[in-house]
């Protein structure tokens, strides 16, 4: 959130799923993965990838570092000047996508401002993808479209295309098929001879939803007497699918279409390349809204979606309720046993509670050892009951460390937005006096009055 009151809606929030720490040291650390680098207002780098390093050195033979300024690394003049004016349009506020040939290689370059919590840009993430196979198949694909619209002999067809190609009739029955879609299909071409190719392999979606008739590519293409290009999916003689791009060209004997040749390109690896940048975005999007040791949000998320919900429970009337609380004596627990065990502690205490919360329920931790909770539709009185429960359940809660059971107890401040709050801020700021109020009185206690 912005200091004006408005939202940063470039911010996009996915749930937390288990493995996204795994991938993301997974993306980090592959030297071959997806090539990601993020850079400052002053073009130093914040953070790169493995992969990302192993290029600076292939390109540049050099060795970046962090806090550098990435420019001083370029040797080109020329390609200097791109990256900066690149680098200069996303610090402006754009979002864009860039094609660009480095050698024999084509790259697409994905820039995305990044901005602090007041609006403003901080600096710019780039992600970047090897295309070359991509541009060189969709290159490939329209050249062989282009030469089988001449092309009236079968036999000129098969000499001159080298991907995968077969022809269908009107009924969309297969007349032809070349050696190479037989060899990726896994069939004899007695097998798919006279019969319907859609049938035979392309009857599915990926997700499994049954590929109507009307809607393959084939028939679209008879249909609006057209080229049709797209990325489909086929079924191999084994049932194995693979995304393929497909391009379906009607065959036309003296101005009147015939039937349909399509011919088709395998295109698993661009495919998995593009599922590992999708997974790269969502665990971006994780790591700006989560706190990273315990799992659970951020004070960043807390306070947007917190503000969101007051704004909800204002407009509707409906109730929200709120809960701070943190763990009583926690500095003890660090001096006597260290802060990995106060680590630890904050996990389990994390875990312990959200064991009691709803999906609707937003948990975060906004400092080092303290916490809160927004209820959505949840009355004051509710709200202590589900407090209360929290409290014991953390009292019973015991942490095995080399044999000694480590427990902690907790100090909880209620309060709700009918006790005349209008605003996330003096909501929260109730519930922290209240939480204070509770240590005075002893601790490991509930308090939810001033």
């Amino acid at each position: 959130m912005r200091k004006d009151g408005a939202f940063n809606k470039q911010c996009d929030y996915v749930p937390i799923c288990e493995g996204d720490a795994l991938l993301v040291r997974s993306i980090f650390d592959d030297p071959n993965g997806v090539i990601i680098f993020a850079l400052d207002k002053e073009y130093r780098y914040i953070s790169f990838t493995m992969s990302h390093m192993a290029v600076m050195k292939c390109l540049w033979n050099t060795d970046i570092e962090h806090g550098e300024c990435m420019l001083d690394y370029i040797v080109s003049e020329a390609d200097r000047a791109r990256a900066k004016s690149n680098f200069d349009r996303a610090l402006a506020g754009d979002s864009f996508i860039v094609r660009e040939k480095y050698g024999n290689s084509f790259w697409e370059d994905r820039y995305l401002p990044i901005f602090g919590d007041d609006g403003s840009v901080e600096g710019l993430t780039v992600f970047v993808l090897n295309i070359t196979q991509l541009v060189e198949t969709e290159e490939k694909l329209r050249n062989e479209a282009l030469e089988m619209e001449r092309l009236k002999e079968r036999e000129l067809i098969f000499n001159s295309i080298g991907e995968g190609l077969y022809g269908v009739d009107l009924d969309g029955n297969c007349i032809f098929i070349n050696g190479e879609a037989l060899r990726i299909l896994g069939y004899e071409e007695h097998e798919v001879i006279g019969k319907e190719t859609h049938l035979l392999f392309h009857h599915h979606h990926e997700d499994g939803r049954v590929y109507e008739r009307q809607d393959c590519i084939i028939h679209r293409s008879l249909a609006m007497n057209s080229k049709s290009d797209e990325v489909t999916w086929l079924f191999k003689k084994n049932g194995d699918k693979f995304p393929v791009r497909a391009i379906a060209t009607p065959i036309k004997n003296n101005c009147k279409v015939t039937g349909v040749v399509i011919a088709f390109s395998d295109i698993s690896a661009n495919y998995e390349m593009e599922m590992k940048l999708k997974n790269a975005n969502h665990v971006l999007k994780l790591l700006a809204t989560t706190d990273p040791l315990t799992g659970i949000y951020n004070r960043r998320y807390f306070e947007e979606t917190g503000a969101l919900l007051i704004a909800e429970s204002r407009r509707t009337g409906n109730e929200l309720s709120a809960a701070m609380f943190d763990i009583d004596f926690f500095k003890k627990i660090n001096d006597k046993y260290g802060h990995s065990v106060g680590d630890m502690v904050l996990v389990m205490v994390a875990n312990t509670v959200t064991d009691h919360l709803r999906k609707n329920d937003t948990f975060a931790r906004i400092g080092g050892e303290e916490f809160v909770i927004l209820l959505p539709d949840t009355g004051l009185k509710k709200a202590a009951e589900v407090a209360e429960r929290i409290r014991k359940s953390v009292e019973d809660a015991w942490l095995d460390y080399e044999g000694e059971k480590i427990n902690c107890t907790v100090s909880i401040g209620v309060t709700c937005v009918s006790e005349g709050i209008s605003n996330l801020d003096d909501l929260l700021r109730k519930a922290d006096d209240r939480q204070y109020a509770a240590k005075r009185l002893g601790r490991n206690r509930t308090v939810t009055s001033d």
